[in-house]
């Protein structure tokens, strides 16, 4: 059985930094508490969590005075003036470029309507719509367009700056952004595709290798948004394609009558992951 894999499968660098500097942290320290979970991938974060580190979903959870990690997602302004006030020693590992997004939409907020295209439940979606203020609206689909351009009506605002989260699918912000010209007509619109590199790349990378096997296998945690992304895209040029966390979810299928598999993986996927099923299907 011949097995190909993504040349991008696996940690993106904002990933790779995060867990990275997570673990140096807590060499140093018994005790680190995280702010939700540090990258969606339950392998690294039980990893993590032996090493001291406490998932919480609230601040309030923190002891005053206590360090936590702000995670690659990032976290809304307010929630930095929270730590502050309970005086918490903050471990900041925002992904650099989810960083870029928040400083670019703070500056926008005073004269621009701002869209912000991504998952409206999404950690970085919800830390990026903190710093956009009041006159910003989230849309995820085709259907939210009506609604952002009434709330853009109630403002004094000619000019509407449009984002995305970094993870989104670079295919569907590109068919928003149209819907959004299109309804936004006597708009000053400026479009900003914040989508980064490593995503847009890692996309099209498994677009390219589904197109050339019989199984494609994605590996990522249930509830990584790129990961989700990874799959669909995957499903539109395989037949039969697998999402799953780890090898253990394949034992049980046949791949007998397989004779070519591609596997990628998410962005929160560490490569010890990928080597083992990687091992599976060389095993064949």
């Amino acid at each position: 059985m011949k097995v190909i894999i993504g040349k991008t499968a696996g940690f993106c660098p904002g990933v790779r930094n995060a867990v990275e500097k997570a673990k140096e942290s807590l060499k140093k320290e018994d005790k680190i508490y995280c702010l939700g979970e540090i990258v969606h991938n339950k392998h690294v974060i039980q990893t993590l969590e032996k090493s001291g580190m406490i998932t919480v979903e609230n601040i309030d959870e923190i002891p005053n005075n206590s360090k936590v990690i702000f995670r690659s997602h990032g976290e809304p302004k307010i929630r930095y003036d929270i730590a502050n006030e309970k005086k918490l020693e903050i471990i900041d590992l925002t992904c650099g470029n989810v960083k870029s997004v928040h400083f670019k939409v703070e500056r926008e907020k005073e004269s621009s309507f701002i869209i912000i295209i991504g998952k409206k439940n999404h950690p970085e979606i919800i830390g990026t719509k903190g710093y956009a203020g009041d006159n910003s609206y989230v849309i995820e689909t085709e259907d939210d367009i009506l609604d952002a351009y009434i709330e853009y009506e109630k403002t004094n605002l000619g000019r509407v700056y449009v984002v995305s989260q970094t993870t989104f699918s670079s295919m569907k912000f590109d068919e928003l952004v149209k819907e959004i010209e299109t309804n936004f007509i006597e708009a000053d619109i400026i479009v900003d595709k914040t989508i980064c590199n490593a995503t847009e790349t890692k996309q099209k990378d498994t677009r390219e290798i589904a197109k050339k096997a019989d199984v494609v296998v994605v590996i990522g945690g249930r509830n990584s948004a790129n990961t989700k992304e990874l799959i669909k895209i995957a499903k539109e040029e395989c037949k039969n394609v697998y999402g799953i966390e780890n090898v253990k979810e394949l034992e049980n299928e046949n791949f007998s009558k397989i004779s070519e598999v591609a596997i990628t993986a998410g962005a929160s996927t560490p490569s010890e992951v990928i080597e083992e099923v990687k091992s599976f299907f060389e095993n064949k």
